[in-house]
């Protein structure tokens, strides 16, 4: 479920028609099955954002007439990008009031300005909920996001029977408390090698292929390569890989025991 942090000024009194608005956008957020997170102040703000609460769109509605809201604001949206980056920021405020005391770089901070006073509450929910799934789209890596995609399809892989959503596990009390543990969504997405829907480990094409390259991408290697087994398999297929008959070999005591048996 996606989830909206709205931060109001402490200057914002709830009775205003600004404070009224916002309302009417946290209930229209609400039937979109959005959660909606309240906080009134952006010290508050700052304490979730600080507490590294995961959200998928901050929205923040103040009226400009402090000088201390605008460093507050800046405050605000560091602390969120400092560990959740690319993550929408709305403006939600009077147009005449945004546009006449807004600098340069604020501007450059927020993703969307709504006009609060303007558009309808359920327009700007979805503008928001627009934004979030863009944000989603990128968050995740190439192989997950599949997965992801695969499994809401609710597709039956009969080449494992004995997965089909860990149903097996639930016709004995023992093997019910099992599948509630892990939760049926680790046992709607394990499947075959076969499933073509995310191309082939074996050929390093599809969603396999394209994770390969992602993380090449981002550990600065020139090709990376996906196996089935653990992190021991993986280092002994290096290892097994790196070295021949005679070489000789400089050995930390301290390594794993895959790096030996390698």
């Amino acid at each position: 479920m996606m989830k909206v942090l709205i931060v109001e000024s402490e200057f914002l009194h709830q009775d205003t028609w600004v404070g009224n608005a916002v309302e009417r956008l946290a209930d229209a957020l609400s039937q979109q099955n959005v959660t909606v997170i309240k906080s009134t102040s952006f010290d508050d703000g700052y304490a979730i954002l600080s507490a590294n609460e995961a959200i998928d769109c901050l929205m923040f509605s103040y009226q400009m007439e402090q000088p201390d809201e605008h460093l507050s604001v800046r405050q605000l949206i560091g602390k969120l990008h400092e560990r959740q980056q690319n993550v929408p920021v709305f403006l939600l405020g009077d147009r005449e009031k945004a546009t006449a005391s807004l600098d340069r770089d604020l501007l450059e901070l927020v993703d969307e300005f709504a006009w609060i006073l303007e558009d309808t509450a359920d327009f700007i929910a979805g503008r928001a909920v627009a934004a979030m799934t863009r944000y989603r789209q990128q968050l995740l890596p190439p192989l997950f996001n599949a997965l992801m995609k695969y499994s809401d399809i609710h597709e039956y892989s009969w080449a494992a029977p004995g997965h089909q959503g860990g149903v097996g596990f639930t016709k004995t009390p023992a093997g019910r408390f099992y599948h509630d543990y892990y939760g049926e969504n680790l046992f709607r997405s394990d499947m075959g090698i076969e499933r073509t829907t995310l191309g082939s480990l074996l050929d390093h094409t599809g969603a396999f292929g394209e994770s390969e390259k992602n993380a090449a991408r981002v550990f600065g290697a020139d090709r990376s390569w996906s196996v089935v087994v653990g992190t021991s398999g993986s280092n002994r297929t290096i290892m097994q890989a790196c070295m021949t008959d005679n070489d000789v070999v400089v050995l930390d005591r301290n390594c794993h025991k895959s790096i030996e048996q390698g």
